[in-house]
């Protein structure tokens, strides 16, 4: 099977390079979790007096602690932590106490319109930019054109977005 210009391997088959690129996905994937559960557990301040206030008494901390488990050793934790994410349980908010997933699921439109407008905007002016930077090759919308893109992929978008809201709604 020819596979193109692309293709990392000509002998292997495009279903063998899918299943192994998947497998390499599950160490990052279990990375990534060990990551966000350690820093979740890192943050300073104990999410049960959140949950309960800074006027707890400590019998009620220390009930609270076992129902959610957070007396337990760390591997446990983590362990009882995957097998519910593996369920598709994200467990309870601290702040509302309602379904992690249900809240998700809540702001998933309002998410894909965002997605969907960004990615009019960006279709839009990328293959405008692009035509008349083909047109006029080497001028100076070429030039701006190019470092405008350049700058586009290379800049973080979490960065990006805080830097547009100080600059559109809070610098007013």
């Amino acid at each position: 099977m020819d596979s193109g210009p692309g293709f990392p391997y000509r002998e292997e088959s495009l279903t063998k390079y899918i299943i192994r690129r998947v497998l390499a996905l599950i160490p990052v994937l279990l990375g990534i979790s060990i990551l966000v559960f350690s820093l979740i557990r890192l943050i300073p301040g104990d999410p049960i007096t959140v949950m309960l206030g800074e006027k707890a008494r400590p019998e009620d901390i220390a009930v609270v602690r076992a129902q959610l488990g957070f007396d337990r050793p760390i591997y446990v934790q983590y362990l009882e932590y995957m097998g519910r994410l593996l369920r598709g349980n994200m467990g309870k908010s601290i702040i509302n106490r309602t379904e992690v997933t249900r809240e998700l699921l809540y702001r998933l439109p309002a998410t894909i319109e965002l997605v969907v407008f960004a990615m009019i905007i960006g279709v839009t002016v990328g293959i405008s930019v692009g035509i008349v930077s083909a047109v006029r090759r080497n001028s100076l919308f070429d030039v701006v054109g190019m470092i405008g893109a350049l700058l586009g992929v290379s800049m973080p978008i979490y960065w990006l977005a805080l830097m547009l809201i100080y600059a559109l709604a809070v610098n007013r």
